[in-house]
């Protein structure tokens, strides 16, 4: 299978980190042409605008979890100039490709870019962030909403967690019950549920929709 064919079957078919690793290997270096660009994909976009309309603060830090190739954090530079950006991925081809990517003064958009596996605790080599970002990393054969607890370390308290979900991810994986769960343990404030569109009008797969999850860490 040529890199331009893989899709979104390929991307929901894959059932390990493993799997992960080896299909976005064979991706990267056409990721944002075959897919992004060919199929209309906005949801990075779309992630940013939410961020930048609901995280009143003036926030310094932000991690993108699931960086991809860098998209959400591009558009989100482009709203938040003054922002510091770093990326996870399980993918280091993935990261080579954000690591291209630049801001509108030319520099690059992320500090620095580390390869995780989010199934597993998150080892960050930074303080806290002040919020989170994620667009497209909660979907099927990726990660599921008991991973969620695995990302509230890397906050500060108070921070911030903005976090995309593929819309029917969000109801087969009972992510509604997981957030209410981490409500009564006092880990998170109750989040606000937002519905974006994945992809712009008049591509083959426009309708398709994601919940934004917007929450707080209480640490």
């Amino acid at each position: 299978m040529s890199d331009d064919a893989l899709g979104l079957d390929e991307a929901y078919s894959v059932q390990s980190p493993e799997d992960n690793k080896r299909l976005y290997a064979k991706w990267a270096a056409t990721y944002d042409s075959s897919f992004v660009d060919a199929k209309q994909y906005r949801y990075p976009k779309a992630i940013s605008e939410v961020f930048d309309q609901v995280v009143t603060d003036s926030v310094a830090r932000v991690l993108d979890i699931g960086t991809g190739t860098g998209l959400t954090g591009m558009y989100l530079s482009r709203l938040r100039p003054d922002v510091v950006l770093d990326g996870m991925d399980i993918s280091p081809e993935m990261l080579e490709q954000a690591a291209l990517k630049t801001r509108t003064n030319g520099s690059a958009v992320y500090r620095q870019l580390y390869e995780r596996d989010l199934t597993q605790d998150v080892l960050n080599e930074n303080a806290p962030y002040e919020a989170l970002i994620s667009s497209g990393t909660f979907t099927h054969g990726h990660l599921g909403p008991e991973c969620l607890r695995n990302l509230l370390p890397l906050l500060a308290n108070n921070g911030w967690l903005v976090v995309g979900v593929n819309n029917e991810h969000f109801e087969a994986k009972a992510f509604a019950a997981k957030l209410d769960s981490l409500v009564l343990l006092g880990a998170i404030t109750e989040p606000e549920i937002l519905r974006i569109d994945v992809y712009e009008p008049g591509s083959v797969h426009y309708g398709d929709q994601a919940r934004v999850i917007v929450t707080r860490a209480i640490n």
